[in-house]
């Protein structure tokens, strides 16, 4: 999946006024440059928190039936569009790729960063559960304080695990899935990493009613 980073250039000019020598009369006696400030460049984050572990006795109840030949998965690749997705800071950057396992799955990317961190959303929908990605060694055994407790975060099966964390939630139109991969030169961390991939979840599951 290839990845686009957007940065946005600022022009900013200082208005300069005091003693001048005599210009001659086809030249304007002085120049005013304005800044321009763009909101996303001033506007900070919140601290994000950290995680904490999960009791040792979870037990997660999945919300879709795996088995119900009538089961249609939720299409957030799709179904927002690009105005949609805008709205709430995300751009599509690959097509949609959907198969018969079922499997629906594209690539998205912040329009805009503040914290440095660079990279991209994996966004998928399938019917893969918790208990499998437990089974297979995958889950972090950890989350954020005051979140919805449905919402999970686990490993990528492949791959360089330190530069990944998929954040996911089990819905009636089966388990949506939100990858952040890091691309840029900082060294995040686990939960920076989760973070990023709850916000994106979060933002997308509002925007679309996907519940």
């Amino acid at each position: 999946m290839r990845t686009r980073i957007l940065t946005a250039l600022v022009a900013c000019g200082v208005a300069v006024s005091g003693c001048a020598p005599p210009q001659d009369t086809t030249e304007a006696a002085h120049s005013t440059t304005t800044e321009e400030t763009y909101p996303f460049e001033t506007w900070e984050s919140p601290p994000k928190p950290s995680m904490i572990p999960l009791p040792p006795d979870r037990e997660y109840v999945e919300a879709f039936d795996k088995f119900d030949p009538n089961n249609t998965l939720y299409d957030l690749c799709d179904t927002l569009t690009s105005e949609e997705l805008a709205e709430i800071g995300l751009e599509k950057i690959s097509m949609t790729r959907k198969d018969s396992s079922p499997f629906i799955d594209c690539g998205m990317s912040e329009v805009h960063t503040t914290d440095g961190i660079h990279g991209s959303f994996n966004v998928t929908t399938h019917f893969a559960r918790y208990s499998w990605m437990r089974d297979h060694g995958l889950i972090i055994d950890a989350t954020f304080p005051g979140i919805d407790e449905r919402i999970y975060f686990s490993n990528l099966p492949q791959g360089d695990k330190k530069i990944h964390c998929d954040a996911a939630i089990s819905t009636p139109h089966g388990r949506i899935s939100i990858t952040f991969g890091h691309t840029g030169r900082a060294t995040p961390t686990k939960d920076q990493l989760c973070w990023k991939a709850y916000e994106a979840l979060e933002k997308l599951r509002t925007k679309g009613n996907f519940t």
